[in-house]
């Protein structure tokens, strides 16, 4: 394997779009055969690259495993897949969490009772040629995002009893009913997901400015 090299660009990845295999004739000396396209590379964040079909695989497998999240459009996706590996990159790097075969196991235990799940993984992976141990190391990937966001933000996210009255003050009107615990709670988890949405984006920036970001011209 090798990668196509072009002159006058500074950085291996800016000078290396597309990687090939090179097929040697050895049937005829002096014949190098044809470059065969393998993969695209869409970005390199810290030194692992990622190409199309890692990409391509993620969107796949989010449509399996997190239907309700999955990622309509492209263009939108794409940013979120590289905030999700530097924060993965991030949660090993400070081995803040951890997540065992076990959990794994649940993943695909709990996508087995959903009614035709099984049968979609398995569609996936014979469209895209994916085995069991790359399900898996996805599905592990995806938790230590999960875990870290967890560990590393929503644990120290808190919302007082007078801002859960304040936002049913505000938005009285709109959800027309009275104060009572249940609404109490539903208002808390509101408030909880902005703040948390919010200081992952900050934390995402912040690992932006740290990081070795490259992405193509």
């Amino acid at each position: 394997m090798t990668i196509v090299r072009s002159q006058g660009c500074s950085g291996w990845f800016h000078t290396a779009i597309l990687v090939v295999v090179l097929v040697y004739q050895t049937q005829a000396p002096g014949v190098y055969g044809e470059a065969v396209l393998l993969d695209k590379i869409m970005a390199v964040v810290n030194d692992e690259v990622l190409t199309l079909t890692d990409f391509e695989t993620h969107l796949a497998l989010a449509e399996v495993f997190r239907p309700a999240l999955a990622e309509v459009d492209r263009e939108q996706a794409f940013p979120r897949f590289i905030e999700q590996t530097l924060i993965r990159q991030e949660a090993l790097r400070t081995k803040i969490v951890e997540v065992g075969d076990v959990a794994i196991a649940q993943q695909l235990s709990a996508l087995e009772q959903r009614p035709g799940g099984q049968e979609q993984l398995a569609r996936v992976q014979q469209a895209r040629g994916l085995s069991l141990a790359r399900v898996r190391t996805w599905l592990r990937e995806q938790l230590i995002v999960h875990a870290f966001i967890e560990r590393r933000v929503r644990l120290f996210v808190r919302v007082s009893d007078s801002e859960v009255t304040q936002y049913y003050q505000q938005h009285q009107q709109a959800i027309g009913e009275p104060l009572s615990e249940q609404i109490q709670e539903q208002i808390r988890r509101v408030l909880v997901e902005q703040r948390v949405n919010v200081r992952v984006a900050h934390l995402v920036e912040e690992l932006k400015r740290k990081a070795n970001l490259q992405l193509p011209p």
